[in-house]
């Protein structure tokens, strides 16, 4: 995967889990079972493909989910998903390299905005390894987060709205650079923005809307936690409205 370092960045659930710090919050950190990518439209790997890259760590195409590759590990399922961005497409799937990507608006900004982190951990063989991973940067990742829960494809899963809560909250450089760089991708054109400003005003302006129901659920705390993240959600999604 290293030959594709620079056309990919790590989006969803596990940049949320890099992009924040549990000592900013009292909420509970994100949680995902599903790897996902952003992925340069024009991305290859020469001689290479991403399929025989990821077959050869025991990823194959899930039989359930479309475009979906999976690797079972005893009762645990593996995922890694890839998106890209396609002139004036906002649904649908391309081709890229040789593996199926879903076309979702703003991915553009994601690759063009990123943080590089460091990690270790144990690898899918058990071995210990330390690598350098791109993330999307807290605004373009905002706007996904926001346009997979209420976007034009948007899922409406608990836990995007939660993420969106804990993206905002324990932001590492602070609450006020996450909605600042949140607020600057208006103005630099990324393409997902309108539709999130959109699921913002629709869904995260009052404690009774979809997104902070759904988000107090996924805590499943008490009646006070729940509410509580209701609260702070409306309060996070108005102050990313600049209101």
């Amino acid at each position: 995967m290293r030959r594709y370092h620079d056309d990919l960045v790590l989006i969803g659930g596990l940049a949320i889990h890099h992009l924040t710090r549990r000592d900013q919050s009292s909420w509970p950190g994100a949680v995902t079972m599903d790897v996902d990518f952003g992925i340069e439209l024009s991305a290859g790997g020469g001689q290479y493909s991403l399929s025989n890259d990821l077959a050869g760590i025991g990823f194959s195409p899930d039989k359930q989910f479309e475009y979906r590759l999976v690797r079972k590990v005893d009762d645990l399922a593996l995922y890694v998903d890839f998106l890209t961005e396609a002139p004036r497409a906002i649904t649908g799937a391309r081709m890229v390299d040789d593996v199926v990507a879903s076309v979702v608006p703003g991915i553009n900004r994601a690759l063009e905005s990123r943080r590089t982190v460091t990690i270790s951990g144990p690898d899918v063989y058990g071995a210990t390894q330390t690598c350098d991973v791109a993330v999307a940067d807290i605004g373009p990742l905002l706007v996904l987060k926001l346009n997979a829960f209420g976007g034009p494809t948007g899922r409406r899963h608990p836990k995007d709205a939660y993420d969106v809560l804990l993206a905002v909250t324990s932001f590492v450089d602070g609450p006020e650079a996450a909605i600042s760089a949140f607020q600057a991708e208006g103005r630099l054109g990324n393409s997902g923005y309108e539709t999130a400003i959109q699921a913002l005003r629709r869904d995260f302006t009052d404690i009774r809307s979809d997104a902070p129901v759904r988000a107090a659920e996924f805590l499943r705390g008490s009646v006070e936690d729940q509410m509580r993240v209701r609260e702070e959600l409306v309060t996070a999604g108005r102050f990313l409205l600049g209101e």
